[in-house]
């Protein structure tokens, strides 16, 4: 997923790169990190959205509602001075799994099973009725 991530440099030798990264404010979460050195910008950036996602999805959001893409936040915070657009793969974050007995007519199972058979971006019938009802949500 793509993420705009704000950087701040630093005022002077005491101070550190500031790091923010605004999408998370749309779901009510501030992400912000900062790093020592320059270097360490785009690590520390992407450690802290990947730790943000995962308490995105630990208080049951879904990730696609952070998916904003390219945005400009320059007049937003003027403070951040050069921004980056970063890909970082959230979609492989996973919130705890949890077993769930649900009840299906044998032949929708058999259709399921047939569909998750052909297309092999799907691992298993779980997976592919939890990206179906994700997707259906996500439409609504």
């Amino acid at each position: 997923m793509l993420f705009m991530v704000g950087i701040e440099r630093p005022q002077d030798n005491h101070t550190a790169w500031g790091i923010i990264v605004p999408a998370f404010e749309e779901l009510g979460y501030g992400c912000i990190s900062a790093a020592d050195e320059q270097e360490e910008v785009l690590y520390r950036a992407k450690e802290v959205i990947l730790l943000m996602a995962e308490e995105v999805i630990a208080d049951g959001h879904m990730l696609s509602m952070l998916n904003t893409g390219f945005v400009d936040y320059r007049t937003k915070y003027p403070e951040f001075t050069e921004w980056l657009a970063i890909e970082v793969p959230v979609e492989g974050l996973k919130g705890k799994q949890k077993r769930v007995n649900i009840t299906l007519s044998e032949p929708l199972l058999a259709r399921v099973d047939a569909y998750v058979g052909f297309h092999h971006e799907f691992k298993d019938r779980s997976d592919f009725l939890a990206k179906a009802a994700d997707r259906y949500m996500q439409s609504k």
